[in-house]
C-alpha cells in the first residue's frame, strides 16, 4: 500500500516533462478537469489525499497503438482511483473514490466485482467497471473503462508470490481471469451495449500485472476469432491498455509480436517490483515499456528533474523528493551482515543500480528454482517458503525498497543474531529519521525454517510470524530513528561498551564501521587491544578492494582451509599483497607486528592501487628513537606510512615495528588508508 506514493511520482513526471500543448483537448472534444482522491499508503494511513486530473473524450481518437502522455495522465488518476479507500476498516466502500472518478468524466453503470468490497484475502482482486459512448469522426463508440486494483490489498500480498512451476506467474494470471470475466459478465448484463467498443484499462503494481496479461490474453483472443462480448467488436487498435509499475508475470517465450504493443507499461528504474519477477526464471512483459527519467538512464536527468519538482512540489505533504539520496549503510557489530546485501555496501551507487545486484543476486544465490519460491494452490500461505517469504518481505527491506520517494531514502540492515542490546541501543540513540527501514530479524518468531543454508538465511529469517504488539513497537521504531551520518556514528559508539567516548582511535572505529571494514568481537564489544592476525588483514584488505572473485585462482597454501578468509587469502596471495610464511604454510592465526602492518599496507597501495608504480619516501616525516630497529624490508613501508599519517609512534616516541599489532591500531591504519584513497 505505500507504493501508492510512487504512482504520484510517476504522474508528476508525465506532467512536467510534456509540453502542456499535448494536453489541449483535440479538435471538436471538450476537456473535463476535476480531482480524484487516493490512498497515498503512507504517514497518514487513514486519509485519502487529492489529485487534479484532465480529461477527454478526444483522447481515444488515435489508435491505441501511439503512446499519448495525456492519455496516460489521466489514466494515472484512474490508476491512483482504483486502489481502495484508505481506512482499512471501510473496505466495503473500498471503489468508492473510482466511482467518483467515472462519474466526474461522465461515465456510468459503474459496478464493481465482490473482490472490491469484500476483505482482501491471497487470491482475491478488485475490478471496477463503467462506460461511456462517444464518436469518433461521427462513429458511436462505447469507451469501457476497467480500473484494477494495484493498492491497498493487504492479504493479497500472498498471491504476489504464487510464481508457479510453469509458465506465467500463477498469481498474477488469477488476477487476469477473475479481470476478464467480470468485463465478460459486465458487457452481458449491459445488453445495450452494442458494436464497436473501446476498452480502457489501468492498474498498478499487483494491478498492472493483472492489466498487463489481460491485454495479451485480449490481443490473442482478437487473432483466434474470440469475442469479449456477444453483441461488440473490440479491436486491438480500440484497446489502451496503460499500466504503471508492472511485475513481470507473463511466459517470456509468449511476449514477442508487435500486436501487443496496444500495452504501455511505464516503468521507475528505481522500483523493485518493475524487475520480479525475474527474468531469470522465464517472466517477461507484453507490450512497450516506457522508462521514466533518472540519474542512471538519461543524460539530460537534472533538466527533467527541474521541470518535475516545479510540479512536485505543488501536490499537498509532498515533502522532500529524495529518490537520488539513497545510501545503503549495514550495521553488523558482533554479527555476520546479511550475505545478499552486504556484498553490495557502499552509498555510491543508485537505487536501480542497488536492485539490479540485489534482484540478480536474491534470484542466483537464495532462489536458484521456481520451485523454490512457489506457493501450494492449496496452502494457506503460512507452511510454505513463498508464505513466509511474503510475510518477511512485508516487514522489511525487500519491500520497503519499492520507496525511494519516501522520506526514508537509508537503507540499514541488523543482523539476525543481534543482541537485544544492540536493538534497544539503535531504537533509543537515535530520533526522527529519514531513514528507509530497519530490520530486526529477531522480532520475526514462530514459524519452522522457510528454507536452509547459509544463503537462504540472508534473505528469509529462520522464523517469522509477527504478533500484533511487535509490529506497533516496529512501526514505532521506524518512525524514531535518525536522520545523519552523524546518527549512525552514536548507534555504532553506544553498544561498544568497551570503547570510551574520547577513545584515540573512535573516528576511525566509526568510519571502519559505517563502510563494513572491521565488525565487533560481540554484539556490544570491539576488544581494542586485542592483537591482530594475518587472516584478520588480509580479510579486511578484501574487502577493501570490493572482494573480487577468485575464481580461477590458485593458491599453495595446504592451511588456507578456514571458509571466513580463503578467498581473501587466494586473493592476497595472486595480487602480490601478501606472501607465505613458508611456500606452503600462509599461519592465518599468526600476530601481525605493527611493521608487518604497514608491510601489507604498502603492498596493496603498490599492487592494487598504483599497478606496481608506489615510489617509498627518503625518510620518516617524525623523528623515532628506534626508527633503527625496523627490520630492512619492513623500511620503505614504515617510512611510507608515517609520510602518509596511516602510522604513528607509540608513547615515548617509538615505532616499536615488532610490537604486535592491536585492533585499535589496525583500524586506525586501514580507516586512514582508506579514506585517503
Amino acid at each position: 500500500m505505500k507504493r501508492a506514493l510512487s504512482i504520484v511520482l510517476v504522474l508528476v513526471l508525465l506532467v512536467s516533462i510534456a509540453p502542456m500543448s499535448v494536453f489541449a483537448a483535440d479538435n471538436g472534444y471538450d476537456t473535463i478537469t476535476g480531482t480524484i482522491m487516493f490512498n497515498a499508503g503512507h504517514d497518514d494511513m487513514e486519509t485519502d489525499h487529492p489529485c487534479p486530473f484532465t480529461y477527454s473524450d478526444g483522447y481515444f481518437t488515435e489508435t491505441a497503438y501511439k503512446y499519448r502522455q495525456d492519455l496516460a495522465a489521466v489514466t494515472m488518476a484512474m490508476c491512483l482511483a482504483a486502489g481502495n479507500v484508505a481506512d482499512p476498516e471501510r473496505y466495503k466502500e473500498g471503489p468508492a473514490n473510482l466511482e467518483d472518478f467515472f462519474e466526474q468524466i461522465g461515465f456510468e453503470d459503474f459496478e464493481a466485482n465482490a473482490d472490491f468490497t469484500n476483505r482482501p484475502g491471497r487470491n482475491t482482486f478488485g475490478v471496477g467497471i463503467a462506460n461511456k459512448e462517444i464518436r469518433v469522426n461521427g462513429e458511436k463508440y462505447t469507451v469501457i473503462a476497467v480500473g484494477l486494483r494495484g493498492c491497498g490489498y493487504y492479504a493479497e500480498w500472498a498471491g504476489d508470490l504464487n510464481v508457479g512451476l510453469e509458465g506465467e506467474h500463477t498469481g498474477f494470471a488469477i488476477c487476469r481471469e477473475k479481470a476478464l470475466a467480470f468485463i465478460q459478465t459486465y458487457l452481458a448484463k449491459h445488453s445495450e451495449i452494442s458494436g464497436k467498443i473501446k476498452l480502457w484499462c489501468t492498474g498498478y503494481s499487483r494491478g498492472a500485472a493483472g492489466a498487463n496479461l489481460l491485454g495479451g490474453a485480449l490481443d490473442d483472443m482478437y487473432l483466434s476469432g474470440a469475442s469479449v462480448g456477444k453483441n461488440v467488436t473490440l479491436s486491438p487498435k480500440d484497446m489502451y491498455i496503460y499500466t504503471f509499475e508492472a511485475p513481470m508475470g507473463a511466459d517470456a517465450s509468449k511476449v514477442s509480436g508487435r500486436i501487443y504493443e496496444n500495452i504501455h507499461n511505464v516503468i521507475n528504474y528505481n522500483d523493485l517490483v518493475v524487475r520480479v519477477a525475474p527474468d531469470c526464471m522465464g517472466f517477461a512483459r507484453y507490450g512497450v515499456d516506457h522508462v521514466m527519467p533518472s540519474a542512471k538512464l538519461d543524460s539530460n536527468y537534472a533538466q527533467l528533474k527541474e521541470s518535475m519538482l516545479k510540479v512536485f512540489s505543488t501536490f499537498e505533504n509532498a515533502g522532500k523528493y529524495r529518490i537520488d539520496d539513497f545510501k545503503y549503510v549495514t550495521v553488523t557489530p558482533g554479527a555476520t551482515a546479511d550475505k545478499i546485501i552486504s556484498s553490495i555496501r557502499g552509498d555510491v551507487m543508485t537505487q536501480g543500480e542497488f536492485l539490479d545486484k540485489f534482484v540478480e543476486k536474491l534470484f542466483t544465490k537464495v532462489f536458484t528454482t521456481r520451485a523454490e519460491v512457489c506457493a501450494d494452490a492449496e496452502a494457506d500461505g503460512e507452511g510454505t517458503t513463498a508464505g513466509r517469504l511474503a510475510r518477511f518481505v512485508a516487514q522489511s527491506a525487500f519491500y520497503q525498497m519499492e520507496q525511494p520517494y519516501s522520506e526514508r531514502n537509508l537503507l540499514v540492515c541488523l543482523n539476525g543474531n543481534s543482541d537485544p542490546a544492540v536493538v534497544d541501543a539503535l531504537m533509543t540513540d537515535v530520533e526522527q529519521s529519514p531513514w528507509l527501514n530497519i530490520t530486526d530479524l529477531n522480532t520475526l518468531n514462530n514459524a519452522d525454517p522457510a528454507l536452509s543454508g547459509d544463503d537462504a538465511a540472508a534473505i528469509v529469517p529462520q522464523s517469522d510470524g509477527i504478533n500484533d504488539a511487535t509490529q506497533a513497537n516496529l512501526r514505532q521504531t521506524l518512525n524514531t530513528l535518525a536522520a545523519s551520518t552523524n546518527d549512525i556514528k552514536r548507534f555504532n559508539a553506544s553498544i561498544l561498551t568497551d570503547v570510551a567516548d574520547d577513545a584515540w582511535y573512535r573516528p576511525e572505529l566509526v568510519y571502519a564501521y559505517e563502510n563494513g571494514l572491521v565488525n565487533g568481537t560481540t554484539a556490544n564489544t570491539f576488544s581494542p587491544n586485542a592483537i591482530v592476525t594475518r587472516a584478520q588483514v588480509v580479510t579486511v584488505l578484501y574487502r577493501m578492494a570490493d572482494s573480487p572473485s577468485v575464481s580461477g585462482m590458485k593458491c599453495p597454501f595446504a592451511d588456507n582451509t578456514a571458509a571466513w578468509s580463503r578467498d581473501a587469502i587466494t586473493w592476497a596471495y595472486n595480487a602480490g599483497v601478501a606472501n607465505g610464511f613458508t611456500d606452503s604454510r600462509f599461519a592465518g592465526s599468526a600476530t601481525v607486528t605493527r611493521e608487518q602492518l604497514a608491510a601489507f599496507l604498502f603492498r596493496y597501495a603498490d599492487k592494487v592501487i598504483s599497478g606496481g608504480t608506489l615510489k617509498a619516501p627518503l625518510s620518516y616525516a617524525d623523528s623515532f628513537r628506534d626508527a633503527s630497529s625496523v627490520s630492512a624490508y619492513a623500511v620503505p613501508a614504515m617510512r611510507w606510512a608515517n609520510v602518509n599519517g596511516i602510522i604513528n609512534g607509540r608513547t615515548g616516541g617509538i615505532l616499536d615495528p615488532t610490537g604486535s599489532a592491536t585492533r585499535a591500531e589496525f583500524t586506525c591504519m586501514i580507516s586512514r588508508f582508506s579514506m585517503a584513497n
